[in-house]
């Protein structure tokens, strides 16, 4: 069995979005990656779907399967955020 765990960040959007881009994630009107990273199982916000920010800043999360580096311009979003920002999504 996977074992799967949720990895939160935060960042500009713009950042964030390539960050996510990077690992497969794709927005709405575009199309899905060619070559999704085989370490995620899912996204936040789900692929297909729009960015969204709080206050100039995106929290975004993916499910994966393996240790994930926090990419370029993004850090950590602690556990307690992560779990208030998740019933966002």
């Amino acid at each position: 069995m996977t074992q799967w765990t949720m990895q939160a960040w935060q960042g500009t959007p713009e950042a964030a979005a390539a960050a996510l881009r990077n690992l497969g994630w794709f927005g709405p009107d575009e199309a899905p990656s060619a070559l999704p990273d085989p370490r995620i199982g899912g996204f936040l916000p789900a692929a297909g779907t729009a960015m969204r920010s709080f206050d100039g800043v995106a929290y975004v999360a993916v499910a994966a399967n393996a240790a994930i580096e926090a990419p370029p311009g993004l850090s950590p979003a602690g556990p307690e955020l992560f779990r208030a920002l998740l019933g966002s999504f």
